[in-house]
């Protein structure tokens, strides 16, 4: 299968053991093997041996579509111009990018399943999420509250000055802490959501400028990531707060 690479080096992960795809167990311990999607696909028509593995935020909600002629994929994003075609062989991942690069989708074709057609698909956010957490109960909204969570930051092939950093829209604040894994790719454990992990040296890494610095990566190679979502007390109620999380890196 072909490998990661440029826009595609580097995947987020949760913690919570090597079955875990729920965030809210991203507590900590052993990487899953759920990678966390900027987006996900919701489809209207589908075609087979076509898997949406991730698309980029950059994408912004709305609908898209991927046509496939002769083993060429084409990429349509939500409000926006298709990218050139990219041939994806049976078994192969492949990056697909809109007119505008920054809007893309890696595919997966399945082999043995037909490849042809064009697939219709609603690209849309995702709610409760390793980020944006849980909804904030009125108590808390209240008095307060801050919760963590675990995540993983792995190269899937090198990738140099690695730096990340979250803005929001909301009334939350967030700081970022790295943790060293350990051979066996895991992290420290805390026992509930509210546990602050120990050892940490958190940053306010809220722009590019101030954004926490991984330092260079080697394939294969992970690090711990720590999210501290702190809501005010005496916040006031919202709907919706909207979270970005972002990873900016140079591929091997």
């Amino acid at each position: 299968m072909e490998a990661y690479t440029g826009l595609d080096s580097v995947g987020l992960y949760l913690s919570g053991g090597a079955s875990n795809y729920d965030p809210a167990d991203s507590l900590g311990g052993i990487i899953s093997s759920k990678l966390i999607m900027g987006m996900f696909p919701i489809f209207t028509t589908p075609i087979q041996g076509l898997v949406i593995e991730d698309a980029t935020p950059e994408n912004e909600e709305g609908d898209a579509s991927i046509s496939v002629v002769a083993s060429i994929a084409t990429y349509t994003p939500p409000d926006g111009l298709s990218g050139s075609g990219v041939t994806i062989a049976a078994g192969e991942r492949k990056v697909l990018l809109g007119a505008d690069p920054e809007k893309a989708v890696r595919i997966r074709r399945v082999s043995g399943q037909t490849f042809a057609g064009i697939a219709t698909f609603q690209l849309v956010d995702a709610l409760n999420g390793v980020f944006s957490m849980d909804n904030v109960p009125d108590a808390d909204r209240q008095a307060g509250s801050v919760l963590y969570r675990g995540l993983f930051v792995k190269a899937l092939q090198d990738a140099d000055d690695v730096i990340c950093w979250i803005t929001t829209d909301g009334q939350s604040s967030y700081a970022l802490a790295s943790e060293v894994s350990e051979s066996d790719d895991s992290i420290q454990t805390i026992s509930d959501e509210s546990t602050a992990p120990g050892g940490l040296a958190w940053e306010d890494a809220v722009s590019e400028g101030t954004a926490l610095d991984l330092g260079n990566l080697l394939e294969d190679e992970t690090i711990g990531l720590w999210v501290r979502r702190t809501f005010p007390a005496s916040g006031v109620v919202s709907a919706k707060e909207t979270v970005n999380f972002h990873l900016q890196f140079v591929a091997g």
